[in-house]
């Protein structure tokens, strides 16, 4: 047999290490940290939960505690803040019946949740109603000027895009004019409104409101007469922010 190099061999063996490297890699899964391109598909009974360093469960979506009467299980979704207080929740400890999307304060207190008793709004919270006014009332602030006045003010925090101010509003027999709601920039919120001869109503206006969220200003109601020399008097009554 022929004599074959020493140096031939080593590389010989330099493959076969560098091969059994490459086997053991392919057989190493990677870590799958990202999605792209598809869909995650959580069935047949299975939860998706995610646990802190400390082991509490911030994110539990899929089977929840009760089951329902019938003993299939209830699904639904909770997060919890690191603390192990719900914070969100879309489930029902009754284990029938609808499940209330509910928003939770760090004492356990729900502070925002839907009515699922008439499926119908808000549960919570509690809003209050509309100012009550008198059947024969009439403005106190009133103007004959044909110059737009400030009558009434009131303070505003904007929560909502948009906003629904309620109001009273009289003129004297054979005056005529127009009333509007204005913030401090002078910004008209909603239509500016014509008042016939002698009215003696009350409505509502909607419109946008100028500013960043939060942003607090006031509103003012502005009264002028366009005809007549009597005067014309508004009053503001209930404003609530709304949406889009």
């Amino acid at each position: 047999m022929a004599e074959i190099p020493l140096d031939i061999m080593d590389t010989i063996r330099g493959l076969q290490d560098r091969l059994r490297f490459l086997e053991g890699r392919a057989q190493i899964r990677p870590a799958m940290t990202q999605i792209a391109g598809g869909d995650v598909s959580v069935s047949a009974g299975g939860r998706l939960i995610v646990t802190t360093p400390t082991g509490n469960q911030i994110l539990y979506i899929g089977k929840q505690s009760p089951p329902h009467a019938d003993g299939s299980d209830q699904q639904g979704f909770i997060v919890r803040r690191e603390d192990n207080s719900v914070a969100m929740s879309v489930w029902t400890a009754a284990g029938t019946g609808a499940q209330a999307v509910q928003l939770w304060d760090s004492s356990g207190n729900v502070v925002v949740s839907d009515d699922i008793t008439a499926a119908a709004g808000l549960a919570r919270p509690y809003l209050e109603g509309a100012s009550w006014f008198g059947g024969t009332e009439s403005p106190t602030y009133t103007t004959n000027s044909a110059s737009f006045v400030t009558l009434m003010h009131s303070p505003w925090i904007k929560q909502h895009p948009r906003l629904n101010a309620y109001y009273l509003v009289k003129a004297d027999a054979g005056t005529t004019g127009e009333i509007r709601l204005i913030d401090d920039s002078s910004n008209v919120i909603g239509p500016v409104i014509s008042i016939a001869s002698g009215s003696f109503f009350f409505g509502s206006t909607i419109g946008t409101v100028a500013g960043g969220h939060e942003s607090q200003f006031y509103l003012h109601w502005q009264a002028r007469t366009t005809g007549g020399s009597g005067s014309i008097g508004v009053k503001g009554l209930a404003t609530y922010g709304v949406q889009s």
